[in-house]
């Protein structure tokens, strides 16, 4: 997973970088992107019953992207934004919701910033459907049955774009998704808006109308201090849970973002196991066997014949492999089958 981190200058949108990635000597470089791996207890576990000698975690990649500029022709610069996410799967909107004034003096503001940077999105991908629309008119002549349908479809986008209205909001068939996804559209992805607050106000009371209007939109929000989370983290391990506590921090910031971008983006990770190593992998839920067997190598997913699973659950509680298959605990399935959570599998296919 990629997710792109985005904010107006003065957010703490680099410290936020800091704070996930652990890459404290970080300056705020646009497109400065790291690799996080985000411990799963369940492969320390698999390795521990297969005394496997690897642990492989899932990974997920964070970039800083370039701050949003207001206005005034900033949409072009947004636009090289989107094209240096790339194929980023979600953003994280950094909002700065501590001390009285923004980074250009003025009195801060986050609800106006939040509306701000969602109306900067907006036009972006307004700017990419027009493009769009234009490239589809020069063709001339009578048009075909799909290029009717998309061009219905991007006048769709295009009105609601202009109405002020992101188009993850836009009711889309799984074909419609599927096909406006080529298109790098920011405000078709997920979303999750983080209040940036100060050390004073760890509940967000001085964001409160930031919180009213992502519930408005339906859009997940997190309070996190950066600056105090990027200190604890910088601490011996032994050290950190007794420094967070005195503030009533029950959780790291760093796994509670983690939380809610996992449900964003509506992952499962499977594991496979050996004595070689134990490997935790993420994919989309509803993701079939072969696809899953394909993520761990191509062939795997060319050549597949069948998956034996045993869940996770199972053997934890059992403890041995041999054990769940003497008590019929290993499944059997085939190609239509769709992979859960903490499925163990076992790819059996043609070289």
């Amino acid at each position: 997973m990629k997710i792109g981190l985005v904010g107006l200058p003065g957010s703490g949108k680099s410290t936020v970088f800091r704070m996930l990635t652990g890459k404290h000597d970080h300056l705020g470089h646009a497109g400065d992107v790291a690799v996080l791996h985000v411990p799963d207890p369940r492969t320390e576990r698999l390795a521990a019953i297969y005394r496997s000698q690897r642990v492989v975690q899932p990974e997920i990649t964070f970039l800083d992207l370039m701050a949003v500029r207001r206005g005034d022709g900033a949409a072009g610069e947004t636009l090289d934004l989107v094209r240096l996410a790339g194929d980023a799967d979600a953003f994280v909107l950094v909002l700065q919701c501590f001390g009285d004034l923004d980074y250009a003096g003025n009195p801060l503001r986050p609800g106006s910033d939040f509306e701000t940077v969602l109306l900067e999105m907006a036009l972006t991908d307004l700017t990419i459907v027009e493009n769009r629309r234009k490239r589809l008119s020069a063709r001339g002549g009578k048009r075909e049955a799909h290029e009717q349908w998309e061009e219905e479809l991007l006048r769709r986008c295009q009105a609601h774009l202009e109405a002020g209205g992101l188009l993850r909001e836009l009711p889309l068939s799984d074909d419609e998704a599927k096909h406006l996804r080529g298109f790098s559209l920011v405000t078709l992805k997920p979303w999750l808006i983080l209040c940036n607050v100060a050390e004073d106000d760890l509940s967000g009371q001085r964001c409160a109308d930031v919180h009213r209007l992502c519930e408005q939109r339906g859009l997940p929000y997190l309070d996190i201090c950066a600056t105090l989370e990027e200190e604890i983290g910088q601490l011996p391990p032994e050290e950190q849970a007794t420094f967070a506590a005195d503030f009533g921090l029950a959780e790291p910031g760093r796994e509670r973002l983690l939380h809610i971008v996992y449900g964003l983006m509506h992952v499962v990770t499977f594991f496979t196991v050996s004595e070689k190593e134990a490997h935790a992998w993420t994919i989309p839920a509803g993701t079939t066997a072969p696809a899953a067997a394909g993520k761990v190598h191509s062939d795997m997913q060319q050549g597949f014949i069948r998956a034996e699973v045993i869940p996770f659950t199972c053997l934890d509680q059992i403890g041995s492999e041999k054990a769940c298959k003497e008590r019929g605990l290993m499944r059997v399935e085939g190609r239509d089958y769709v992979v859960q959570d903490g499925d163990v599998l076992y790819i059996r296919f043609s070289r």
